[in-house]
């Protein structure tokens, strides 16, 4: 009999205190620069703070691309700003993930974020919600509830699934999109290809299964390809 391989308990860089000096929002091109306003709302595949215990070096894009210019969150930008501009803005919720189920943390970190008021929320997250906590307390409303708490009623929404595979979570992930009347974008096959991670450019195991800049690419291909068919 064989065992499935659990992916995501092979991610073994530490979910607690991803940033530095706990900063949690961050705009990409200044708070007020003018084009269309995305929020990318994510853990360290779209940001991580700089980490040497880990390998980690760079504190300006997703783990582990080899650059900004080659993580998901610059690349969506580069595809929206054609033919017009489009900034950006992170919403490191790697903190949220380990406390779903605490909806104070929202206001408390997250509200520059919200006030934002951005065009476009893309919330691409969920590695780090511990099965265990998902036992006891539903998932489904407080990711309903968080996504609303960043999106206005005319802000386009878009949901991915998680990079490695997790069922239930897909599920819930699926049923949250639903909900909100959001596209699902489905990454959860990628993270079990090798070719789509960083192998071999890192030393440490968790920092090396993150997506690389192919996997980061075909992240923010998919995404493209969901805003090109929903709107």
């Amino acid at each position: 009999m064989t065992t499935e391989r659990n992916y995501e308990a092979e991610n073994t860089v530490p979910a607690a205190r991803q940033m530095v000096d706990d900063q949690h929002v961050f705009f990409l091109q200044g708070k007020d620069a003018p084009g269309r306003r995305v929020l990318f709302i994510g853990n360290s595949i779209t940001l991580h703070g700089y980490r040497p215990a880990i390998g980690w070096l760079r504190s300006d894009c997703g783990m582990a691309a080899s650059d900004a210019a080659h993580d998901y969150v610059h690349l969506v930008l580069a595809g929206l700003s054609k033919p017009h501009p489009a900034v950006g803005c992170i919403a490191q919720i790697g903190d949220w993930e380990l406390n779903f189920w605490d909806d104070g943390i929202l206001h408390d970190v997250y509200q520059e974020a919200a006030d934002w008021k951005p065009d476009l929320v893309i919330a691409r997250l969920g590695e780090n919600i511990r099965p265990e906590k998902m036992e006891l307390y539903p998932l489904l409303p407080h990711f309903v509830k968080m996504v609303r708490f960043f999106a206005g009623t005319q802000t386009q929404i878009v949901v991915t699934d998680t990079f490695w595979p997790n069922p239930e979570k897909e599920r819930i992930l699926a049923e949250a999109a639903q909900e909100l009347q959001a596209p699902l974008v489905h990454l959860a096959d990628l993270g079990t290809l090798d070719e789509m991670k960083a192998i071999g450019l890192f030393e440490h195991a968790g920092v090396a299964g993150h997506p690389g800049d192919a996997g980061m690419a075909a992240i923010a291909a998919r995404i493209l390809k969901a805003l090109d068919q929903q709107y």
